[in-house]
């Protein structure tokens, strides 16, 4: 069964921001990661997604944290062309996106967690996946929720 309040936060994000729905991803190459409750990429609600080169492209993802969670971090891994690259995201702590409530983050917590990510001009046009997870530094670095998404990189006209 669905969660009705991971549903529910889906409906006001569309609501809000009107371009932002509930976007099919697929979960990360380790599977022991859980998917967020909901993933919202703006304006895109399956792969792949497009993004600008040079624009700032939002999301958003709702999850339960799975224990206390004091120091997060956000990590983008795409791969393009065969290659594994991280991502500079630009924000080291996680707190920093996390929109309905301040960290730390208590077990079982209902979390908004929200970025914009900003694709660089220095970025050919290009399909790539992207592989976005929140990390506790707590834990060494280990991911506690994960997805997985295509995008397709354009330029604007």
């Amino acid at each position: 069964m669905k969660n009705p309040f991971a549903t529910f936060t889906s409906l006001l994000l569309v609501a809000c921001f009107g371009v932002i729905a509930a976007t099919e991803v697929s979960r990360c190459y380790n599977q022991e990661v859980p998917l967020p409750d909901v993933v919202a990429v703006e304006n895109c609600d399956k792969s792949p997604c497009t993004f600008y080169i040079n624009y700032e492209s939002r999301m958003s993802i709702s999850f339960r944290a799975p224990r206390y969670l004091e120091h997060i971090a956000p990590r983008a891994q795409a791969v393009v062309m065969g290659l594994n690259l991280s991502y500079p995201l630009g924000q080291d702590d996680a707190c920093d996106g996390v929109t309905n409530t301040p960290c730390p983050l208590a077990k079982g917590e209902y979390i908004e967690y929200s970025y914009g990510m900003l694709v660089l001009d220095i970025f050919p046009e290009v399909g790539l996946n992207l592989e976005f997870s929140l990390l506790d530094n707590d834990q060494g670095g280990q991911a506690f929720v994960c997805f997985n998404v295509d995008l397709q990189l354009v330029k604007k006209n």
